[in-house]
């Protein structure tokens, strides 16, 4: 009896250290599955209490798995906080996945940012995978930013062209009149009509230009001109001093002419705006090795350091006027002609902005 009972001893113990190795070989697998995730995974029981944290939500909550692991999920995340939890709770229980969104400043940016946060029942507790969605949810925001743009512009354009032609004829009409200080009124007040339906047809097109998809048509243009034609038909205060210089290996360049006055024409207007009290604007174009280099220089208020990084996103704007779309349309444009932007700009001294477009070299 004896001899039996330590044989079932013997199988018992062997028994018990089988199944204790295929636990855990399974917390093994499961630890190997969520570490390979891109997305924060995370796990608590029913208490709240962290059993597990991957690299991922390391990395996204910038907390160490040592620091998580054992303490409530609302203690390390107080982000938590400002979800009301207990509907989503009760789903849980009931063994319901969850899904919702939190609007936060991301700890691992330090930006404003959109997480998909979902959540899971199992039988331990609850799993959890958060997600960043701010680009996705800008794209989304953005497209239909632009293909409501694209429906409304037309008609918007059609009242602002008649407009400006009523401005052309009520200036020509006045022409007529003797100089008076009602008639100087009257001129004064149809130039800020003409402003003001210019700074609308720049919003639209902006808008319809970051939403549509670009092609560029390329072919060979007279900068010069372009520039030249650009400059006399933009409005500028009395007290800013404009020059422009093209060198002679970048007269005739290769660019999609639309596009190309698009770019200018956002950079220049920003540079305007950044020289309210009044400055020098330098348009210079040049040919670097294969690149036809311009550049946009201002003696206005500079960049702030701490816009620097965010100066070409889409809806980020530092001005009191203005939808901040104008940059982003710049580089946009400017990677549909295969190339870059950049910009150097000291607060208080003014602002350069350099585009550069590789060129066909083609010698005759």
């Amino acid at each position: 009896m004896e001899a039996k009972l330590e044989g079932y001893a013997k199988n018992l113990e062997k028994l018990v250290e089988e199944r204790t190795l295929k636990i855990v070989d399974s917390e093994e697998s499961y630890r190997e599955l969520y570490e390979s995730f891109d997305e924060a995974f995370m796990a608590t029981d029913w208490e709240f209490n962290i059993i597990h944290w991957n690299k991922a939500a390391e990395r996204v909550t910038t907390v160490a798995a040592k620091d998580a692991l054992g303490k409530k999920i609302y203690e390390v995340l107080p982000e938590m906080n400002l979800v009301e939890v207990e509907p989503y709770f009760e789903a849980l229980q009931e063994r319901k996945p969850v899904r919702f969104m939190m609007h936060v400043v991301s700890r691992q940016t330090g930006k404003p940012s959109i997480f998909e946060i979902s959540t899971y029942p199992s039988k331990q507790g609850i799993i959890v995978i958060v997600e960043d969605k701010t680009e996705e949810e800008q794209t989304k925001r953005l497209s239909a930013i632009g293909a409501t743009a694209g429906m409304v512009g037309h008609d918007i354009r059609n009242p602002l062209q008649a407009i400006t032609s009523d401005v052309y004829l009520a200036k020509a009409d006045l022409a007529s009149c003797p100089d008076s200080i009602d008639k100087k009124n009257l001129l004064e007040s149809l130039d800020e009509i003409a402003k003001n339906v210019e700074y609308i047809n720049k919003i639209v097109a902006d808008l319809q230009d970051y939403g549509r998809q670009l092609k560029p048509i390329v072919k060979e243009i007279d900068l010069g001109s372009v520039i030249k034609d650009l400059l006399q038909k933009t409005s500028v205060a009395g007290n800013i001093i404009v020059s422009f210089d093209v060198e002679g290996a970048a007269e005739k360049v290769l660019a999609d002419p639309d596009f190309l006055k698009r770019i200018l024409g956002n950079l220049i207007s920003n540079a305007l705006q950044a020289m309210s009290e009044g400055g020098n604007l330098n348009v210079h174009a040049h040919r670097e090795n294969n690149d036809l280099v311009l550049t946009v220089k201002d003696t206005g208020i500079g960049i702030p350091e701490e816009t620097k990084d965010k100066l070409f996103t889409p809806l980020f704007t530092t001005k009191s006027k203005g939808q901040g779309f104008g940059l982003a349309v710049v580089k946009r444009m400017t990677e549909a002609l295969n190339g870059t932007v950049s910009f150097e700009s000291e607060k208080g001294k003014g602002t350069t902005f350099t585009v550069r477009l590789p060129q066909k070299i083609n010698d005759k």
